[in-house]
């Protein structure tokens, strides 16, 4: 055994104070390197907003720390989400941003091999929420939400369990639509140069917040368009546009009811969260900067150079959102997820050759 010395006891003593309740806060992350973890490829919409925050966001924690983001795409964010909650470190360092389908898969889709719990994860707030649009070009044999009734839409869509998969089976199991839905794109971005290239002829399940680059490009030259909005939310959009939305061609009272406990996910777009049973003191402090990151003018004048919304949503509701879904009858969990049963239409993207 080593002898306790005078300069083990100095150790010691260090280590005793770094406990100690009054502890300054600041000695945690001084000198530290936090990773942000995105689901998705680079340069879509969740890489673009993860990245914004992760520009900002380590000014707002004490001591602030260097913030470096790390891609981890697959699996409609299932993947990142599985590394956060079991292989990264649960210290305050490692935090994600996530699709918000990953953290209800296992209320409403495939529970069978999902390798966390979303209900223990650590909730730090959602960048934005908003409606989920489906995009079409326009020499695509459907125009209008009533011709995905009875012409065959070809979209793109990412992993299963992803908005670009479940949003285009839900349409049609609830509403009688014909999307085929080639999935194993990468990213967002991946699935619109597909559209551009006419390997499909559009895409279900994107916020506007995402229409940028070359989105936005063909749809102000009027070679893509705005098909519908999914869910039933009246916003300026809708009126302005004239758009259709999809909840409205619901066949029943409890079909509209299944579509609006569906959609509801989108009020928290953009969510961001930390590995389960971090010290309290993490979570207070991650909370805290999230909060101050979004109220910052530097943060607002990049997302509007960027084209983002923001319409942040603290932590501690972001929770309670989640709770609120995992909390809903078992029966009408389980007619959602019937609802969303992928069916024939769902085939894998062909192997590259």
């Amino acid at each position: 055994m080593m002898p306790f010395t005078g300069k083990t006891f100095a150790m010691a003593a260090a280590a005793a104070m770094l406990l100690a309740p009054g502890v300054r806060a600041d000695d945690f992350y001084k000198g530290k390197t936090v990773t942000m973890i995105i689901p998705s490829s680079a340069s879509g919409g969740y890489d673009t907003y993860a990245r914004l925050l992760t520009r900002h966001i380590g000014q707002h924690l004490p001591g602030k720390p260097d913030v470096i983001p790390q891609n981890m795409p697959g699996a409609g964010g299932k993947i990142a989400i599985a590394y956060l909650a079991n292989a990264a470190p649960k210290d305050g360092t490692a935090i994600a941003g996530s699709y918000p389908q990953a953290l209800t898969e296992g209320a409403l889709g495939e529970r069978k091999g999902l390798r966390y719990d979303a209900r223990t994860l650590t909730y730090i707030g959602s960048m934005n929420g908003e409606p989920y649009y489906c995009f079409a070009r326009t020499d695509a044999p459907a125009q209008t939400l009533e011709d995905t009734k009875t012409k065959e839409l070809i979209v793109g869509a990412t992993g299963q369990g992803s908005s670009t998969t479940i949003s285009p089976a839900l349409l049609n199991n609830l509403i009688g639509s014909k999307f085929k839905v080639i999935t194993g794109y990468p990213g967002s971005t991946e699935v619109v140069l597909a559209v551009l290239k006419n390997e499909v002829h559009g895409w279900c399940g994107m916020g506007w917040s995402a229409i940028q680059g070359n989105i936005a490009q063909e749809i102000q030259k009027g070679a893509i368009r705005i098909l519908f909005q999914e869910n039933g939310d009246t916003n300026e959009r809708v009126e302005t546009m004239k758009l259709a939305r999809a909840t409205d061609l619901a066949r029943n009272a409890e079909d509209r009811k299944i579509m609006d406990l569906i959609y509801s996910q989108q009020i928290y777009g953009r969510p961001f969260l930390a590995p389960p049973a971090i010290p309290a003191a993490r979570t207070k402090e991650l909370r805290a900067a999230f909060d101050a990151a979004m109220a910052d003018p530097k943060l607002q004048s990049d997302a509007k150079r960027l084209n983002l919304d923001l319409r942040p949503m603290p932590g501690v509701e972001l929770q309670a959102k989640i709770e609120e879904l995992y909390s809903t009858p078992e029966a009408l969990l389980a007619r959602a997820r019937a609802a969303l049963e992928p069916g024939k239409a769902m085939q894998e993207l062909a192997p590259a050759k």
